[in-house]
């Protein structure tokens, strides 16, 4: 794990956890929020960021924005630059378990897959990411999505599993542009 950086702002205080031959790197100007006071949805929890394996990589971009999040870590998880993740959202890149009853408690075959969000992405609120998935530069998540395969950028999926829904480019969202 970095060192503390002094642009993080902390609402709350986030659980992190790091296996000692793991490895979680923010950048800067990060926020994350573990008080329901500081989010309009509240937070279900607190922020929790866990790399759980040998070998396990998280990586969390500049100026990521978190509430009531879990990150849960096995090989490969990486946030890109100016992500928003809403409140409640759950980013895992495994399985926690083996899928076969005969080796469910064995900590040997469980499966993952690297996840990537790429810069600019927007996951709303109580979405799930699940393992193998990258998520493109700019895309949406609608809230409550369950993302069980690559969303191409500027995308906006919704559903679940998530679909495509629109696309972050078309004319009717171009109005959101205009300052009032």
């Amino acid at each position: 794990m970095n060192a503390w950086h002094a642009s993080w702002r902390l609402y709350g205080t986030p659980l992190i956890q790091v296996h000692r031959k793991a490895k979680i790197t923010i950048g800067k100007d990060w926020i994350a929020c573990s008080d329901p006071k500081y989010n309009s949805l509240g937070v279900p929890q607190k922020v929790i960021i866990k790399a759980v394996r040998p070998g396990a990589v998280i990586t969390i971009g500049d100026g990521v924005g978190m509430s009531g999040v879990t990150i849960s870590c096995g090989h490969k998880i990486i946030i890109g630059n100016q992500v928003l993740l809403g409140s409640g959202v759950l980013i895992t890149d495994n399985d926690s378990h083996a899928i076969h009853p005969d080796l469910r408690h064995s900590r040997y075959h469980i499966g993952e897959a690297p996840v990537v969000v790429e810069d600019q992405v927007f996951i709303g609120a109580r979405s799930i990411i699940l393992k193998g998935v990258t998520i493109g530069y700019g895309a949406v998540i609608g809230a409550g999505s369950i993302v069980t395969k690559n969303v191409p950028a500027f995308s906006i999926v919704a559903g679940n599993p998530a679909r495509i829904v629109g696309n972050v480019l078309d004319e009717k969202y171009a109005g959101e542009l205009v300052l009032k």
